[in-house]
Parts: structure tokens; C-alpha cells; sequence
């Protein structure tokens, strides 16, 4: 690896050396043009996301979408995931309500279809620390929830590749949030919103303070206090969401089998099982014949959760204009899940001695062979142990960002040095972990009548119980330390007496993950518990450049390049040229061509994962007869890191056109095309079991049961064993192509006296969305399913009079056909169902009450739109965000400055 590094480090310096050089030679003629040049007031520049030349805000070579402070207030939103998820051309991934993700409590978002880890979030133009828990074990991305929304000014989303800017991870584009600067006065806001089936309230309260003026007082400090708490939403409070039964949707009961008090089968016999004696719900058939215990427990939906944030931002003016500056945050976020019942594992056959089974379940006597029950048979026990009460898990992740710098004039050029410091802590604890050692000796124990945990007692002792359970304690540091430099001029030169701007800068990085799980968990003998594992550490030096080129009097052309090395898997260099012409002051037309790459996760260079799958065995689900949603399992996956693992690669495109024949009408039109390739993922886990027979090696990654004599008699044709486990390898194996356009039309209605009505329409199409999860197979269409809708739209009416505006939105996903992805094996009893379409409600009054104070009261989901059921094996639940779970939901907010 040090061979490798020479010549990149030597490459590196005399860059930065040429580089240095051109500025200090550039920087003696800009200064004496400045001098000598007109002296008069010059229109307010400033830096937009996608470049670090400032210039007169306005639309660009690129799209850039600004969401202000009062669209945020309007909004309704919370949380910024909230917010995010209203915009069309943004995907929730993590809406910060996943109970069984890994990257539980934490919120994220993509862009073009994307997984999080291709869009770069930054917060006032810089980096932050990744969550410390990776998103299915292997997606890093910057926690949402470590943002709070009351102390943004805006947030700007750049839809385009911006590596050449910006280096790694903005594949699909950028999101900058930023908070407001040189502030004097007090401002309080605070927001309530309240379910109004009485769950899911959520209190707000923020301050911000700001002393002195940057121009006057020569400093200004900046605070910001921000404090959140939401309570959890739950099942029985809804109609739509408090029974798990969706046989009336097509799908299969997935209400509760194992609580009060489970089921056993007979493994040997192979013959259906029977519901132990004292159900507390409905003994009934399930789908896979047994006789079981239907139950229908409190389900709790979304954890509760609280949070609390504070920031300073201190600024302070040098003599000749320089400034240090210096930004301190801490934020706590806790979020507390409530699970399911401890339980057994299904997996541990126990033997019975012919004594105690079967006349211990109440059933004929122990010579009586009726039920198959016979002496040496093993029995499979689906037992929660509701003894013990309910497993609570409990995530805190606390954050830290120090970022100190100076900025000002070096010869003339606009100059900032800064040092960023951030770090991600997380701390997860889940109660009523059950080992399986000290369980399957108990149970065993039990069954066979010699003083241990008998399934058949509802109430067996709490010291037996405890002895069972284990905390799980699991702990995550994530941290990014940056040093960067950075200069830039709007005239380095003039190219045919037009300036031409420049900007370039240097960066120094570090990043680290220490995710360490519980020893438990790691020496797999937690039931049915998967975990993550990671420790890696990486080492980044870049250097970019930025040129503002006039080609004409209307033609503008950004021409920008980055060069990357990382200590680990070596070197990138990407480029980037857009244009901009526009040849009427009413018409834009703009494009750009760049490269954009995304370095490996360090979870993807250092993991050792065990997670579940959800699968349908078809070889196995043909035979026993079952169809639909009811061929799904649930087998263990293992995810192993890949230290080998190069650099995902892809080319952007983007050609789109600004119009505004007037000044009311304004509309925008913005074609997009991403060609990625060796994009790592581990191997698609029912890719495999589709071929596991028909791709030479696949059979091997697959673990399964013995095959069962008894089981394969009742049933010709069966000759696999139970699926229990599928290892799924990372690798740089896919490609990925992808086009749409994004539309967006303006348009304001005068009604003269009477105010007047504006109309925002927002619509995102994606053309293509074609991925191959094999290194030689070419890839194919992933979209139009449940994951890559074809369209989502957001439309708005506004009417505006005076102080007072009453707005209306309309947010609709597209329909899809009913899979999780197209290219997996489809039942032929669903193929080419669809999901319908889904629109949800969304009113909001603001009123400026006084120049000091601003209301807004609103209702989201005002028809009380239900979540849509999808009955797919890989699925077989609803499909959208629980954000718009909580069905109708009234807020009021308010900001009052002092």
C-alpha cells in the first residue's frame, strides 16, 4: 500500500503547489483591478450548494431546490424527515420509526431512488459524522434526527452529481442545511400537534438569542436551543392499523401465534400442530395447517421520543475584515421502542419421554399416539415468554460538531481555513434478550418434567424467568475530523473582457467507526436477534478546482475537477462541465456532464453482520401448497465486510430548461440520467434462493434444515429442508442506470382586491430504473414496484390575502405493481396485481398577527388517508411512511421575535 501512496501524495502536493502559485501570481492583478476599479455598491453574493464561487443568488447550470423558513413553518413538519418527505424528488429510507432496522432511531433520506449513502448531507456547507449503527448493516448516512428543524433558516437540495465539488457519497446529489448567521434579538417558537385519536402528540418548543451586529459591533454570537418530545403511536388506536390479520386484503393473518400461550408440533410425525391449552385469543388454522393461538397483543408502532439541542455560533471581526469564527452543537436524541415478547427458539427440537406429553397438554394420555406425540419424538415449541414482559429497547445517540476557522482576504481573494470536528455516540439497550444456552436447558427441562420452564404453565417462576434474559448492550462511536483550506476569486482573469471566477481548496480527513455489539449477540446465542460489528478507520486527502467561465454574453460554463485519495482503496479523480445559456432574459437552458463516485462504506470494508432476511423458499412453498404472502420465511443472514472492495463509479447527465414568459408564471423542466457501475451490495438474498440450484456455488451459501422423511410423504414433490440461513458476501457486483426528469410549475393569479391565488406544482418521473445484482448479468427494470414508484407529485394551492394564507397540498405516490422488486420469482397467483395510488391531504393557515409574531395552524392527512396493504412474500404489510400513520393530525405553531 505505501508504493501505491507515493505517487499520489507527490501528485498532491505539486498540485497544491501549482495551484498556490497561480494565486499568488493572479491574486497582485486582482488586487490592482479592485483597486483602481469602480468603487460603488455591488449586489449581495453569496455561496449557493454545487459551488464555492459566490455570485448573485438565482437559478444556475444546475437545479438547485431552496425550501425557505416560512415554507418550513407551512409545512407542518416537525422533524426534518418530515419535512423532506413531502418534497417529490426526495425518498424516505429511515423515518426515524423502525423498530427492526439497525439503524433504529435514526431518519434518512435519498435522492433519484437511491440509498442514503449517495446523497450528501452537509449542515452549513460541511460535513458531518455518519450514525453509528449502518443502515441494513451497511448504508452510512448522516442522522436527520441530529438536526433540529426549528433552528433552520433553509435547506438547499442540489439534484445533480456534485463529486467534483464535493468529493464522495453526492452520487444523487446534495442536501446543505443551514442556519441563520449575524442574528440580533430573541425569538421563541413553539409547536403542539396532536393525533386526533389521542397518540402520537408532539411538543416543540425552540430559542434562538442573538448578540451584536458583525458590521456595527464588529462580533455577533449566535445560540440556539431546540427540544423536542413525541409519544408513541399505537395499532389499537386505528382502525386500519389494529389488527394484523390482512386475509381480508388477500394476504395472511400475521396476528401473534406464540403469546399466550403458543403452539407445539410434533417435527417427527411431520402432522399439523395444536394450540397449547389456556389461549387467550382464538385458537384457529393457519396457513401453514397448524392449529395455533391467534392473538392480537397491543402493538406499539413508533418509538417515543425525545430530544433536546443546543448550538452557538460566535463570530468575530479582525482589523482589515478577517473574521474567526467558531460553531459549537450537542444534541441528545433518545427513542425508546416497545417489542414483542421474549420467546423460544423454534429451531431447538426438544425430546419427549412419553410420560409428560401428551397428557400435560390436557390431551389423551401419554400411550395414546393420536396426536403423534409418542415417546421419543421431538417437538418444536412456539412459546413467547410472557412471564418476563415486554423487550424495551432503548437507542441514545448523542452528537457532538466543533468547528473553528478563520476567514478573510489573502491578496485580495476570498480565503477561509477551518478545522471540523464531529462524532456520533450511540448506546442501544434491549431488555429480555433470551439466551438460548440457559433457555434450551430450561425448556428441555420442562418438557421432560424434571423442574425447568414448563411451556404448558402461564405463569411459571420470575427467578426461572430471569435467568433467561440478558440485556443487550450495544454501543457505536462514528467520527469525521476535516481540515480544509480553501480560496476563491469572482476574477481571476478576464476571458474577452468578461471575469472569469475561480475557486480551489484543499482538504485533510479522518473518519472512523467503532461499533461493537454485545459478546452475546456475537457468540450467537441470543434468540432470534441479529446484530451488527465494525471497526475500520480511514485516512482522505483532496484538492479541487473550480472555474466560472463567460464563453459569451449569455453562455456560462462551470468547469470544476477533484482529486481524491484514500488510504484504503486508493485514488479518484472526477470532473465536471455545465452550462448555462440564456439566450432571453425570460429562458435558460442549462446542462452538465460530470463523473461522481462513492467510496465504500467503512460497515462495508469491516462488517460482520447477522441479520434476517425476509424470503419466499418456492422450491419448498410449491409442494406444501402455500401462495401468495404466505411463502415467507424468515431465515438468518450473514453479511460479511470485504476489505478488497474499490470504489462505486458513476457518470451523471442533466439537460433542462427555465422558462418565465411572465412575471406570475415561471416553470422548469429537468431531464437526468445516473450510469453507475461496480456498485457494492451483498449478493441479493432471494436472488440466491431463486438459483439456488441454476448458478453453480449459490447452493453452498445456502443453509437449511435436514430434509423431514415424515414431511416429504404428506407432500410428493418436497425435497428441500427449512431454509434457516443465507450468506450474502459484499461485493462491487452491480450496475445501475437510471433517468427521469423533474417539473416544476409556478404560477400566481392576481384576484385584485381580493387577494390572489398561487398554484405550485412538483413532479418527479423516473424514466428508468434498470440494476443487476450479479457481476455479469446485465441489468434490468427495477421500477414500477413497491420501492421505485414511477412518479411521485406534490400540488399546492395557496390563496393569499393580506396577512392571512390558506394553503392546500395534494401529495401523491404513483401505483405499483404489487412486488418488492420486479426481478424476483412472483407467485402466479399476484403476478401483475397492482397497489392503487396513494394521495394524502395536507391544509395549513398562516396569519401574520403582528410584526412580531407568526401562527400557523394546519391538518395533515385531513381525509385520514389509511396506509395502503401490499401482499407480496417480501412484504406482505402497508407500504408507506408511518409519518402518515398517524392519520389525521392537527398542529398549531409559532414564532414571536422580541
Amino acid at each position: 500500500m505505501k508504493l501505491k501512496e507515493k505517487p499520489a501524495v507527490l501528485s498532491v502536493r505539486l498540485a497544491l503547489g501549482a495551484l498556490a502559485g497561480v494565486t499568488l501570481l493572479a491574486s497582485t492583478a486582482h488586487a490592482q483591478v479592485a483597486t483602481s476599479g469602480n468603487t460603488g455598491a455591488e449586489p449581495t453574493k453569496v455561496i449557493i450548494t454545487g459551488s464555492n464561487i459566490a455570485r448573485i443568488a438565482g437559478e444556475g447550470a444546475t437545479p438547485v431546490e431552496i425550501v425557505s423558513r416560512a415554507q418550513i413553518d407551512r409545512s407542518g413538519a416537525t422533524t426534518v424527515v418530515e419535512l423532506l418527505s413531502k418534497l417529490p424528488s426526495i425518498g424516505v429510507q429511515l423515518d426515524g420509526n423502525s423498530k427492526s432496522s439497525f439503524a433504529g432511531g435514526a431518519a434518512s433520506v435519498g435522492l433519484r431512488g437511491l440509498d442514503p449513502k449517495y446523497t450528501l448531507i452537509l449542515l452549513n456547507g460541511r460535513r458531518l459524522a455518519n450514525y453509528g449503527f449502518a443502515d441494513g448493516a451497511e448504508n452510512s448516512f448522516v442522522d436527520l434526527n441530529t438536526l433540529p428543524l426549528a433552528a433552520l433558516e433553509s435547506v438547499e437540495i442540489l439534484r445533480d452529481g456534485a463529486s467534483a465539488i464535493y468529493g464522495s457519497d453526492a452520487v444523487a446529489g446534495v442536501i446543505n442545511f443551514k442556519t441563520r448567521s449575524n442574528y440580533q434579538g430573541l425569538e421563541v417558537a413553539g409547536k403542539l400537534g396532536a393525533n386526533e385519536k389521542g397518540d402520537g402528540s408532539t411538543g416543540n418548543i425552540s430559542a434562538t438569542k442573538g448578540w451584536g451586529d458583525i458590521d456595527q459591533d464588529g462580533y455577533n454570537v449566535l445560540m440556539s436551543l431546540d427540544a423536542l418530545k413525541r409519544n408513541s403511536l399505537r395499532a389499537s388506536k386505528h382502525a386500519a392499523l389494529a389488527s394484523q390479520d390482512f386475509r381480508k386484503y388477500g394476504g395472511t393473518n400475521k396476528q401473534a401465534t406464540t403469546a399466550f400461550q403458543g403452539w407445539v408440533r410434533d417435527y417427527d410425525t411431520a402432522e399439523p400442530g395444536f394450540a397449547i391449552p389456556g389461549c387467550q385469543g382464538k385458537v384457529g388454522i393457519a396457513d401453514t395447517g397448524d392449529q395455533v393461538c391467534f392473538t392480537n397483543p397491543e402493538e406499539i408502532l413508533t418509538p417515543a421520543i425525545s430530544r433536546i439541542g443546543v448550538s452557538t455560533i460566535v463570530t468575530k471581526r479582525l482589523g482589515g475584515g478577517d473574521e474567526l469564527f467558531a460553531e459549537l452543537a450537542l444534541n441528545r436524541n433518545k427513542s425508546t421502542y416497545q417489542q414483542g415478547y421474549p420467546r423460544f427458539s423454534s429451531q431447538f427440537l426438544v425430546p419427549t419421554d412419553g410420560t409428560t406429553n401428551p397428557g400435560v397438554l390436557g390431551l389423551p394420555g401419554p400411550t395414546d399416539t393420536t396426536y403423534g406425540f409418542t415417546p421419543g419424538d421431538r417437538l418444536q415449541v412456539f412459546h413467547d415468554i410472557t412471564e418476563a414482559g415486554h423487550q424495551m429497547q432503548t437507542i441514545t445517540n448523542t452528537t457532538a460538531r466543533v468547528v473553528a476557522g478563520w476567514r478573510g482576504k489573502v491578496r485580495g481573494w476570498d480565503s477561509e481555513f477551518a478545522v471540523n470536528l464531529n462524532q456520533s455516540k450511540l448506546v442501544a439497550d434491549t431488555t429480555n434478550g433470551v439466551l438460548k444456552d440457559v433457555s434450551n436447558d430450561l425448556l428441555g427441562k420442562g418438557i421432560m418434567g424434571t423442574g425447568g420452564y414448563d411451556p404448558f404453565n402461564p405463569a411459571n417462576s420470575l427467578s426461572m424467568v430471569q435467568s433467561m434474559m440478558h440485556t443487550i448492550h450495544h454501543t457505536a462511536t462514528s467520527r469525521l475530523g476535516t481540515a480544509d483550506w480553501k480560496m476563491s476569486t469572482p476574477e481571476l482573469f478576464k476571458f474577452q473582457d468578461r471575469p472569469v471566477g475561480f475557486a480551489w481548496g484543499a482538504q485533510a480527513s479522518h473518519e472512523s467507526i467503532k461499533d461493537i455489539p454485545d459478546d452475546q449477540t456475537l457468540a450467537d446465542n441470543i434468540v432470534d436477534y441479529g446484530t451488527t460489528g465494525s471497526v475500520a478507520s480511514r485516512n482522505l486527502y483532496s484538492i479541487y478546482g473550480e472555474l466560472a467561465v463567460p464563453l459569451m454574453t449569455n453562455l456560462e460554463a462551470q468547469v470544476a475537477a477533484r482529486a481524491d485519495h484514500y488510504s484504503d482503496f486508493g485514488n479518484s479523480y472526477n470532473p465536471k462541465l455545465a452550462l448555462a445559456w440564456r439566450p432571453t432574459d425570460k429562458i435558460l437552458v442549462r446542462g452538465s456532464a460530470t463523473t461522481s463516485f462513492k467510496a465504500p462504506t467503512l460497515p462495508e470494508i469491516g462488517a460482520t453482520t447477522t441479520a434476517y432476511a425476509t424470503v419466499a423458499d418456492w422450491v419448498r412453498c410449491g409442494p406444501l401448497g402455500y401462495v401468495g404472502a404466505q411463502c415467507s420465511y424468515s431465515p438468518r443472514q450473514y453479511l460479511k465486510g470485504n476489505p478488497d472492495l474499490k470504489a462505486e463509479k458513476a457518470k451523471n447527465y442533466s439537460a433542462g430548461i427555465v422558462l418565465q414568459p411572465m412575471k406570475e408564471l415561471s416553470m422548469s423542466l429537468d431531464w437526468y440520467g445516473i450510469d453507475q457501475r461496480d456498485t457494492i451490495q451483498p449478493l441479493d438474498a432471494q436472488y440466491v434462493l431463486d438459483h439456488e440450484d441454476s448458478i453453480p456455488g449459490f447452493a453452498a451459501l445456502i443453509g437449511r434444515d435436514p430434509r423431514n422423511p415424515a414431511l416429504e410423504a404428506l407432500h410428493p414433490g418436497l425435497n428441500k429442508g427449512r431454509i434457516k440461513s443465507i450468506t450474502t458476501p459484499y461485493g462491487n457486483v452491480g450496475k445501475t442506470k437510471i433517468s427521469g426528469f423533474d417539473l416544476s410549475l409556478k404560477y400566481d393569479l392576481s384576484l385584485g382586491a381580493y387577494g390572489k391565488l398561487r398554484f405550485d406544482e412538483a413532479l418527479n418521473r423516473t424514466l428508468k430504473f434498470d440494476q443487476s445484482i450479479t457481476p455479469n448479468d446485465p441489468p434490468v427494470s427495477r421500477l414500477d414496484s413497491i420501492y421505485h414508484p414511477r412518479w411521485a407529485n406534490s400540488f399546492s394551492t395557496t390563496y393569499e390575502y393580506g396577512i392571512h394564507l390558506l394553503t392546500m397540498t395534494a401529495r401523491t405516490a404513483a401505483d405499483t405493481l404489487n412486488i418488492d422488486d420486479p426481478t424476483h420469482t412472483q407467485d402466479p397467483a399476484v403476478t401483475n396485481a397492482r397497489i392503487p395510488s396513494y394521495t394524502v391531504w395536507d391544509l395549513n393557515y398562516s396569519v401574520k398577527a403582528s410584526p412580531k409574531l407568526t401562527v400557523n395552524v394546519g391538518v395533515n392527512n385531513v381525509f385520514d388517508k389509511a396506509l395502503i396493504y401490499a401482499n407480496t412474500p417480501n412484504v406482505n404489510d402497508r407500504v408507506q411512511s408511518l409519518n402518515d400513520a398517524v392519520g389525521r393530525y392537527v398542529y398549531v405553531n409559532a414564532r414571536y421575535a422580541f
